[in-house]
């Protein structure tokens, strides 16, 4: 029996695993099932680095497909892809979700770079309260393995637990397989009670497109060899390689975008597709004893990746900085083991860990090929056999080859790539970590002047009427086309029109995906702002799904955009930066809406949002789009708005920032 699904109502009403009613048919409505499984598929899983490249492409088996209707379909497991999943799941929207790994959370999981780029406000008002929830529950999963046990949990959070790994890149760097735990712990309830399903080691393989409308995705699941029709009201393109979009037929950006289209100071005269970043399959070593030094042979293609193998970084025009291994050498931030490392056995109880650990993600083990991106999955899976040697090769390199920082000899035998660390076979991560993926054709595109800081002079990037969310990181370009380069910014925004497809009603974007250029994918592409861009996704389409609206309507609709906003700043979730308003201040709703609706002026000088400022006059006037009258003394005051007849109640004295954007979202609400 067919039973159809729609509708926010009917989604409500299936409160168990049912929700997703299933239904065995011969074929997908966009043809027969027999030409799709003819093609050969590429499974990221089979990769190796021995042997023939196609022994990863997979015939599908043919048969009948199970049909599954929720409310959100998402394409891709990823940070983004969580995050808009959680969002949507927690207003009662069902979802569907394929990943082609065997881990959810993407770039720090499955990818292995698990070393949160964050910003340095991340921690109070920088991020979004669940991602800074995400980050706590790692940090209290390694306090349980704390060495120093006269702290209490809370006080190692704070103080060794903060960075299990003590490494200089970032604030927590944490291993991958408890963080995939954690997040699969965070969808538990959902899937327990059918709001979310989930399709691990399951591709796209077709898309049903009708005009602006997607109406279902053809999936393949590898580990059960059986076909699924997703079919959804919405989509959300969040793969790592953007491959909702070749599938779907609808137009994408790929490359470096000329500068007569984008207009940034920093892009090529002439568009190149080609010139996507490089990707990059980590590792993780672990510093042993002597004793336990093994013998390996050199892997696969080691000659012709020596050449890159090296201690020296290139940052861009011209500024080479090589490191110690060990050694922290002047002028530089630290070592290269400590660079990334992802345990720093010191702190923990010597039984959980007795040695040092240390995620490699290095200029010497990224890879370049522009076949990643090509619809020919043969070319795809020699481009990531290619990217495996070329980081079994770097480790072979540090274990045999690398200039010693005593100068005695060559190489660190007794580092051992980690086999488990990262759920694989060889030891590297499940998928390679990606930079740059195909991008949506949006409603509204980044570009390198709305943040770059030699056009923006204020405190803040560009701010959007369209604010969805927040994040903070310079333009970092791996670049294979031409010189790596990065640029300093300033802490942005992100649009929700970067998030709505122009070409399809029913389609949004999460992760490396958005709309940004080849150049603001640099800033855009880390952990918290995916997960930020993902959050407002899953927030615009439970709105969507509510109130029978699209998000380019919601987007176009001031109303509603506001409304929206509310939503998110409700959850913790910026729209607009400050630094001294923490996400779990009381104030913090107020002050979000304020700043978003332009009902103050802000410091340009500082990202202070000073709650108990008082409004003046002029600026309750263009709020509230009529003059007030001032009583003469100092800012605006209560005695004013009484005078105008508003409702103040008995409130006397100055207004402040906080108080003001309090009442007049109490005057909307009424």
């Amino acid at each position: 029996m067919k039973v159809k699904l729609s509708g926010a109502k009917v989604s409500r009403f299936y409160r168990s695993a049912a929700f997703a009613v299933m239904a065995m048919v011969a074929a997908p409505a966009f043809g027969q099932l027999d030409s799709v499984a003819s093609h050969k598929l590429l499974d990221v899983m089979k990769v190796s680095a021995e042997g023939d490249s196609t022994q990863a492409l997979v015939s599908p088996v043919k048969g009948l497909v199970r049909e599954v209707q929720c409310d959100v379909v998402i394409i891709g497991a990823g940070l983004g892809g969580v995050s808009a999943a959680l969002a949507t799941a927690e207003k009662k929207h069902t979802v569907c979700m394929t990943e082609p790994t065997l881990w959810v959370g993407g770039q720090a999981t499955s990818q292995g770079v698990s070393a949160f780029d964050d910003n340095k406000w991340i921690n109070t008002t920088g991020g979004t309260r669940s991602y800074l929830d995400l980050s706590n529950r790692i940090r209290r999963h390694y306090a349980a393995f704390r060495r120093n046990r006269t702290e209490s949990e809370a006080e190692a959070i704070q103080n060794d637990m903060a960075n299990p790994g003590g490494c200089w890149v970032g604030q927590l760097c944490f291993e991958p397989e408890p963080a995939e735990k954690i997040l699969v712990s965070m969808m538990g309830p959902f899937q327990r009670s059918g709001w979310i399903r989930l399709w691990l080691h399951t591709v796209p393989v077709k898309v049903d497109r009708q005009g602006r409308m997607i109406r279902s995705v053809l999936a393949y699941d590898f580990d059960h060899a059986t076909w699924l029709l997703l079919r959804g009201r919405f989509f959300v393109e969040a793969s790592e390689l953007g491959d909702l979009l070749s599938l779907s037929g609808l137009p994408y950006r790929i490359g470096a975008e000329s500068r007569a289209e984008t207009h940034e100071r920093n892009a090529p005269a002439a568009a190149n597709p080609h010139a996507s970043q490089s990707f990059t399959y980590p590792f993780i070593l672990e510093q042993r004893s002597r004793a336990e030094v093994s013998k390996d042979p050199e892997p696969p293609a080691y000659e012709s990746f020596l050449r890159h193998y090296t201690l020296t970084v290139d940052y861009g025009r011209g500024d080479l900085r090589t490191y110690g291994f060990f050694e922290a050498r002047p002028k530089l931030p630290g070592s290269f083991w400590v660079y990334r490392r992802s345990i720093e056995a010191s702190k923990f109880d010597p039984a959980a860990f007795s040695n040092d650990r240390s995620m490699i993600n290095w200029s010497s083990n990224d890879h370049c090929d522009a076949n990643l991106l090509s619809t020919d999955p043969a070319l795809q899976a020699r481009a990531l056999q290619d990217a495996k040697r070329a980081s079994l090769g770097f480790a072979w390199w540090i274990r045999h080859s690398v200039p010693r920082d005593d100068h005695q000899g060559l190489g660190y035998p007794e580092l051992a790539v980690l086999a488990h660390a990262m759920g694989s076979k060889d030891g590297l991560s499940q998928h390679p970590y990606i930079r740059e993926s195909r991008r949506i054709v949006p409603l509204r595109t980044i570009v390198e002047e709305d943040l770059a800081v030699d056009f923006q002079p204020g405190s803040r990037a560009a701010h959007y009427p369209d604010t969805v969310g927040i994040g903070w990181y310079p333009i970092d370009i791996h670049s294979c086309d031409h010189q790596d380069f990065t640029s300093p910014t300033k802490p942005y925004e992100i649009p929700l029109g970067a998030l709505i497809d122009r070409d399809a009603d029913n389609l949004m974007a999460a992760g490396k995906t958005i709309g940004t250029t080849h150049i603001t994918n640099g800033a855009y592409r880390l952990h918290p702002t995916e997960w930020a861009a993902g959050e407002a996704v899953g927030e615009t389409l439970a709105w969507s799904l509510d109130h029978g609206t699209t998000p380019a309507k919601v987007d176009r609709d001031s109303a509603q955009l506001e409304k929206l906003q509310m939503e998110l700043a409700r959850k913790g979730h910026p729209v607009f930066w400050y630094d001294d308003v923490p996400v779990q201040s009381p104030e913090f709703v107020a002050m979000q809406m304020g700043a978003a609706k332009g009902w103050w002026k802000v410091d340009p000088a500082t990202l202070h949002g000073e709650a108990k400022k008082t409004v003046s006059t002029e600026e309750a006037a263009l709020a509230l789009g009529r003059r007030i009258k001032s009583s003469g003394h100092a800012g605006l005051s209560w005695e004013d708005l009484r005078a105008e007849k508003y409702d103040v109640q008995k409130r006397t004295g100055s207004v402040s920032r906080d108080e003001f954007a309090e009442w007049m979202i109490a005057r909307a609400a009424h």
